[in-house]
């Protein structure tokens, strides 16, 4: 059985949100991203292989880096919980607080080439 990518099927769905809803009922940007950002992280969720988890959060993380920034200053929200899953966090509300409190060293002014989960990584071992 061939396994559609989770890339693809958030494309897919982003792209039928958009024909669904019409064009018209895209008031700013926000709405655009907010849709594709449901669309990416539901698709990664339904596409999950425990095998590639943390292969997965790379591309999760830089798919909804947009979004992942908005909710880890915020302290959570759904693409953080599914980043929180990907890499075995036992509570996505405790990963979303702790992405809160260490919300300038995750998203310095001049990031490293690291990908945020990368930085994740680093910042819980230190």
């Amino acid at each position: 059985m061939t396994r559609i990518r989770p890339i693809a099927i958030a494309a897919a769905l982003a792209a039928a949100a958009t024909l669904v809803a019409g064009p018209a009922l895209a008031y700013d940007s926000h709405d655009f991203t907010t849709t594709a950002s449901t669309a990416g992280t539901t698709a990664y969720i339904v596409g999950k292989n425990h095998h590639d988890d943390f292969a997965a959060a790379h591309d999760f993380a830089h798919s909804q880096r947009v979004a992942l920034r908005r909710e880890a200053a915020s302290g959570g929200g759904e693409n953080v919980n599914a980043l929180a899953d990907l890499l075995g966090a036992a509570d996505g509300q405790t990963f979303g607080e702790w992405m809160q409190r260490h919300y300038a060293a995750l998203y310095p002014d001049h990031p490293a080439q690291a990908n945020l989960v990368d930085r994740i990584v680093t910042l819980q071992r230190s």
